[in-house]
């Protein structure tokens, strides 16, 4: 008989797909709960995200201070090509650099190293600074030796408005309290800043490297001038400055939008991982589903509906659902931005509102849409198994997934897509390409894992407890749902472990680990007449103390083998920080003990009057750079070349001295410098910061512990909002779970009446349950243990270039509760069928 596909008939099926779901949503629950909260998440991740760079790129000139950034680091450049701009743009100039802020007066007085930010009185050009009291900005610019706190040095140093504080040997007077500043860079990172006036630099007379100086200069175009002509301008004006770097409003808050992006991915990989699991319960609960309609899928094909009309209806209906699903997930996940809007607009100043999305609603649907057809074709499919016949035969036909070449290949196909819109503009496509690849590897090994316990368990005998006997047989069914709980929870119980067991590695790295081997203290800004005195101070304090002073010198790479670095190594390689702006550099007599050789020979003492370098083993690989290969540093102004002579394996982890590039001291102490120094005390509580300043005021101290902690408390709700998401997760696999024991509700029944028949209690069929799901989950946790240790130990040891450690207690406390919630489900879920009714099932009713 020919088939029809008029829009008649079409019409038909879609108005039986309406029906069927307002009289059918019950039963597919399991369908819409998983789908949504899968759906959920992925529309919070993207809104948050979209939301984020929206206001980052319509606040890029606020965010980076100006139309153009003149950059000169810590130099204070070439104010003849700067004079050139002002002649056709405003221009504001602004000076960052590091100091200690201390207390005065005070039974115990008080330090901190602090970021200074001195302005003039045409900053900021865009966006505004938000501060208390009125007026207070104005006086800052006009009186000096005042200054403007942020509110967590406020906190931090207890300290109020007109009291007076020291910076380095001068009194300066607190006139306000700023709340933020438009302009959102590196001196806001860790939350202890200051504004003060132009005229600081000159009060506080800095000149050492020790300072961190870094001269910027802001501009600002007319209305109505041409951007590009004036860009293009200014560009031709500093051509030949290889000091400067030119920075755009699209380069704004850079390291915050690759943090965003990072994290972003992250989570996107995270959440699709719950909506694949999601998939597997989909696939069941539909199949579940499609069982309980097979009657009427049979009366369809009796009065003339084809298999094909009858499979669009029912992709139809999920279409349907999942257009609605998507609605709503997408309309809360609006809910969420305020809550990140509140912790954002501290500090920072960004003001995060929702945006509205076509594109990413798109996204959304389309990656949900994926995973439905994905796994509704094989259950979908199972619809060719019903015969218009079963009718006349009253019988209960229960069918299975159904697979074809066809199907398997348009499966593949799909998921290919898939995981190319999670990959393609991807920040490191590599990681999710990684990611899935680890996923779907995971997902076959509980799947053989399966097949592997169905076939010993069946290899077993001379079992004489009847419950055990009844687990076993359970397991080993060919229709039983082990295969699924074991994929399902496994997949889940992996995610989370793996989670935790890197978010306890962190924490313990930073908390414990670090400081225990990291030094308490760093001292910048010790003059070369000063290295005595300084010495000498700590020992009076603690004469115990282990210190650690080396020669320091600011130097930045300027070429290599004739060739500007700039030009070709961009910003996503690992190691663009050497290149990026000027570093520090040392020198040693011999090789440290923790940065040993890896390949050439330490100094040539024969050419003590060239400049040989000792590069990072890393850095070299990602430089792509060889022995004997020459770069350009420039130093004080100076260029001078210099041969790479060898690699050393530098470790940076333990906050110890460590250079990127050292220096052959022959050569090297010629070159005017300053000293770099640690302190590890063995009772902290010995040194005293303001003492040590009244001996070396310029003196800058980084206490370790304060930025751990800042660290810390960063991580802290970065890894409450991962350890959500992954219980989120585990959650949509329990679903899952239930959503199996539902298939198999029918034979449950069937199995109970029998049960109850021979005369066995409801005590004996629950402990069945228990012994078959401790046998399934005892082997589950033990994988899922075994892949979350490799997931882990890569990430923190490849990633993070930390130490890793085995956490057996938290795998435990972990492993426990979920094993105690699925039990709890597994047990809950089987009780509707423990008494089922004899004579209806007998009558097959």
């Amino acid at each position: 008989m020919e088939k029809s596909n008029n829009s008649s008939e079409y019409n038909l099926i879609f108005k039986y797909a309406l029906k069927d779901l307002s009289r059918n949503y019950k039963k597919i629950s399991s369908i819409i709960v998983t789908l949504f909260i899968s759906l959920f998440i992925l529309s919070a991740i993207f809104t948050i995200e979209d939301s984020l760079k929206k206001e980052l790129n319509d606040n890029a000139k606020s965010l980076l201070g100006g139309d153009i950034e003149i950059d000169y680091n810590r130099n204070q450049g070439n104010l003849e090509l700067v004079n050139k701009v002002k002649d056709f743009a405003t221009i504001s100039q602004m000076i960052e650099f590091s100091t200690m802020i201390s207390t005065i007066d005070r039974e115990k007085n008080k330090s901190l190293f602090t970021r200074i930010k001195t302005v003039d009185e045409k900053y900021p050009l865009y966006g505004e600074v938000l501060y208390e009291p009125v007026g207070a900005y104005e006086r800052m610019q006009n009186e000096p030796n005042t200054i403007l706190i942020n509110e967590s040095l406020s906190k931090n140093l207890n300290l109020k408005i007109n009291e007076k504080i020291k910076v380095q040997d001068q009194l300066f007077t607190i006139i306000g309290i700023v709340k933020s500043v438009p302009d959102v860079s590196g001196f806001v990172a860790f939350g202890d800043w200051a504004l003060a006036g132009k005229q600081t630099l000159e009060i506080l007379k800095l000149n050492g490297i020790g300072s961190f100086l870094n001269y910027e200069y802001k501009v600002k175009f007319n209305e109505e001038d041409n951007i590009d002509q004036l860009e293009k301008r200014i560009e031709t004006i500093f051509k030949d400055d290889e000091k400067v770097k030119l920075r755009y409003p699209e380069n704004s808050a850079s390291g915050l939008k690759r943090i965003i992006n990072n994290f972003s991915q992250f989570l996107s990989l995270v959440s699709i991982s719950a909506m694949l699991i999601a998939g597997i319960g989909i696939a069941n609960t539909l199949l579940s589903f499609i069982n309980q309609n097979n009657m009427s899928i049979a009366v369809r094909k009796a009065v003339g509906f084809y298999s094909s009309n009858i499979k669009t209806l029912y992709y139809l209906q999920l279409l349907i659902l999942l257009f609605v699903i998507t609605v709503f997930a997408y309309g809360f996940s609006f809910f969420i931005v305020p809550i990140v809007d509140h912790y954002l607009s501290e500090g920072l100043g960004l003001n995060v509102k929702p945006i509205l999305s076509i594109i990413n609603f798109i996204k959304i649907f389309l990656v949900g849409l994926l995973v439905l057809i994905i796994f509704s074709i094989p259950t979908i499919s199972s619809i060719d198994q019903v015969k218009a016949s079963n009718l006349f035969r009253n019988v209960f036909q229960n069918l299975q997934f159904y697979y074809s070449k066809k199907s398997v290949a348009l499966s593949f196909v799909l998921l290919s897509i898939l995981v190319l819109i999670f990959t393609i503009g991807s920040e490191r496509p590599s990681y999710s390409l990684g990611y899935f690849g680890a996923f779907f590897v995971c997902l076959i090994v509980f799947f053989l894992l399966s097949k592997l316990i169905i076939f010993f368990l069946k290899k077993l005998k001379g079992k004489s407890n009847i419950s055990l006997k009844v687990s076993i047989k359970n397991i080993t069914h060919s229709k039983s749902i082990t295969p699924i709980t074991i994929m399902s929870l496994g997949l889940g119980v992996t995610l989370l472990l793996t989670l935790a067991l890197v978010g306890t590695n962190f924490k313990r790295e930073i908390a414990k680990s670090i400081p225990d081997i990291a030094p308490d203290y760093f001292f910048v800004g010790i003059q070369k007449g000063e290295k005595e005195k300084f010495e000498n101070g700590i020992l009076n304090m603690d004469p115990t103390a282990n210190i650690e002073i080396v020669p320091m010198v600011s130097s930045g790479i300027s070429k290599i083998n004739g060739i500007n670095p700039s030009t070709y190594i961009t910003p996503d390689n690992d190691s663009h920080w050497v290149i990026e702006s000027e570093r520090r550099s040392s020198w040693k007599d011999d090789i440290p003990e923790d940065n040993p050789l890896t390949a050439g020979e330490w100094w040539d003492l024969s050419k003590p009057d060239e400049l040989q370098i000792s590069l990072d083993a890393k850095v070299a690989k990602d430089f792509n750079v060889k022995l004997g290969d020459v770069f350009t540093l420039n130093i004080y102004g100076r260029e001078i070349d210099g041969t790479v002579v060898n690699f050393r394996a530098v470790d940076y982890r333990d906050l110890s001295i460590n250079f990127a590039m050292l220096f052959n001291p022959q050569f090297a102490n010629n070159i005017p410098h300053e000293y770099l120094a640690t302190a590890k005390f063995n009772d902290v509580n010995k040194f005293d910061e303001t003492n040590m300043l009244e001996v070396l005021p310029s003196l800058s101290m980084i206490k370790i512990a304060d930025y751990l902690n800042k660290v810390t408390a960063v991580l802290n709700k970065v890894f409450i909002a991962v350890t959500l998401i992954s219980a989120v997760t585990i959650v949509i696999g329990l679903i899952v779970i239930s959503s199996a024991i539902m298939v198999q509700g029918k034979v449950k029944e069937y199995q109970n009446l029998v049960f109850k028949i021979l005369g066995f209690s409801k005590k004996e069929v629950v402990l069945s349950s228990l012994i078959e799901f401790l046998i399934i989950f005892k082997s589950v946790i033990l994988i899922a243990i075994f892949f979350a240790v490799i997931g882990s130990k890569f990430i923190m040891e490849k990633i993070f270039e930390l130490v890793w450690q085995f956490d057996f207690k938290v795998l435990i406390y972990l492993g426990f509760s979920i094993g105690s919630v699925t039990l709890l489900l597994i047990l809950l879920t089987n009780l509707k069928y423990l008494s089922p009714k004899v004579y209806p099932m007998i009558r097959n009713q």
